[in-house]
């Protein structure tokens, strides 16, 4: 079996290749994005209803007469959602749930509520007997600095995506999940119309309490009027894809108040999509060390800890991340695995590879479980590899390596085989 040892060390190498390029870092985060966190779950609508053509006016179709003009709009068609919502540790939540859409006009709006297993079914803007409280209108705060939800991200409205769908009226507007003690996943309404599918999937809580990390930094709420300014012109230059006015201005925002912890970062984005990586390290390093509970910086740094290989880096940076918070940022657990186990410190590594199996919720990674798979290989732990792999191949059937996966479940079952063997005569002889 040293043969298969050897090969799984290789093979983990493609692994990383699939998770870095493949699916985001930030997959549920949380996220998403998180745009920066997490990882958001797939939309389960696909299809679109085939628009009615307008009819072009034609001097027989044309008023002969002028009407009274009715500026009223119309009223928005009626879109149903359901899903369910569940705590981090997979059971249903303690009590009904009241489920919230958010949007970027900065509000906050009751829908509705789970009913005793946390499932949900509502229609949007439908909410006649949904009453809102304090913490479900309209509020200041609410945008760059919010860091709301596991998928948010410093600068897009505590993570609204601003892939906007114009026919939707919920078209930059999110749901998500209160209970007091925990904070809540989000997912975007933007493509979302009134035929999709009604199925949004499920919404994770996660309980506050230990998170000493924060996803809006504290010293960026400080920062002065023109800091402030030259932060709110960049992010305005990120959207318009002029990175070197965004530069400028991020520039100017922490020669300004050196503490912009959230400047920093934007900052090291930009050059990161520049490509001068030295430079974005520096800029997250600043961040962190303006604040160094800020939980975005340590992502950025890991990502580019793992582009280059630098595995003690990148295990270093994934230790930190989870241990400020051990549940935005499920995808670090994954990466810390893989780091250890690229130096070959298999304990740290199936430790983690454990919590990054727990951690994916919503199986948005079997890569975990091949990960996980080729670490207990290594500990010739044949019985909890074999395992592993056939959790992988039920999570992804469809595997583009399932053919060599099947391969090394066939060589683990006939080591498996010998061992029993083995074990069975020795206990005859005796």
């Amino acid at each position: 079996m040293r043969v298969l040892q050897a090969r799984f060390v290789g093979l983990a190498m493609m692994s990383v290749a699939v998770m870095f390029f493949g699916v985001s870092p930030g997959f549920s985060q949380r996220g998403g994005s998180t745009s920066g966190s997490t990882a958001p779950a797939p939309s389960p609508g696909k299809g679109t209803p085939t628009p009615t053509p307008t009819p072009t006016p034609t001097p027989g179709n044309l008023p002969t007469t002028q009407s009274p003009t009715n500026n009223t709009p119309p009223a928005p068609r009626p879109i149903w959602i359901s899903g369910k919502v569940m705590m981090y540790d997979g059971g249903p939540p303690p009590e009904p749930v009241t489920i919230e859409r958010l949007c970027s006009t900065n509000s906050v709006r009751a829908e509705g509520y789970t009913d005793s297993k946390g499932q949900f079914s509502l229609n949007l803007g439908q909410n006649i007997g949904v009453f809102n409280d304090a913490s479900t209108s309209n509020f200041p705060g609410f945008g760059q600095d919010s860091g709301f939800g596991p998928n948010s991200n410093n600068g897009d409205f505590g993570g609204i995506s601003r892939n906007t769908n114009p026919d939707s009226p919920y078209s930059d507007c999110e749901i998500r999940a209160r209970l007091p003690g925990y904070r809540s996943d989000s997912i975007s309404l933007a493509m979302r119309r009134s035929l999709d599918n009604p199925d949004v999937g499920v919404i994770i809580l996660y309980p506050i309490a230990g998170i000493q990390g924060l996803t809006a930094s504290a010293t960026s709420g400080q920062a002065p009027k023109d800091a402030r300014k030259a932060y709110e012109k960049g992010l305005e230059s990120v959207k318009k894809k002029r990175t070197d006015q965004a530069e400028q201005e991020f520039r100017k925002a922490v020669q300004l108040y050196p503490k912009h912890a959230a400047a920093w970062l934007e900052l090291g984005k930009v050059l990161e999509k520049k490509e001068r990586y030295p430079e974005a390290r520096e800029a997250y390093a600043s961040a962190l060390a303006a604040d160094s509970k800020f939980l975005y910086p340590y992502q950025q740094l890991y990502q580019i800890a793992l582009r280059e290989q630098n595995w003690k880096d990148l295990a270093e940076k994934t230790d930190q991340l989870t241990h400020l918070d051990p549940y935005e940022f499920p995808a670090a657990y994954y990466f810390n695995a893989l780091a250890h186990f690229q130096l070959k410190e298999y304990d740290a590594a199936e430790k983690s590879a454990q919590q990054a199996v727990e951690a994916d919720r919503k199986q948005a990674n079997p890569k975990t479980h091949y990960l996980l798979g080729a670490i207990r290989i290594q500990r010739q732990n044949w019985t909890g590899a074999a395992e592993n792999f056939r959790a992988y191949l039920k999570a992804a059937p469809n595997a583009t390596d399932k053919a060599q996966v099947e391969k090394t479940l066939s060589q683990l079952d006939q080591q498996i085989n010998r061992v029993q063997t083995a074990s069975q005569d020795s206990a005859a002889q005796q």
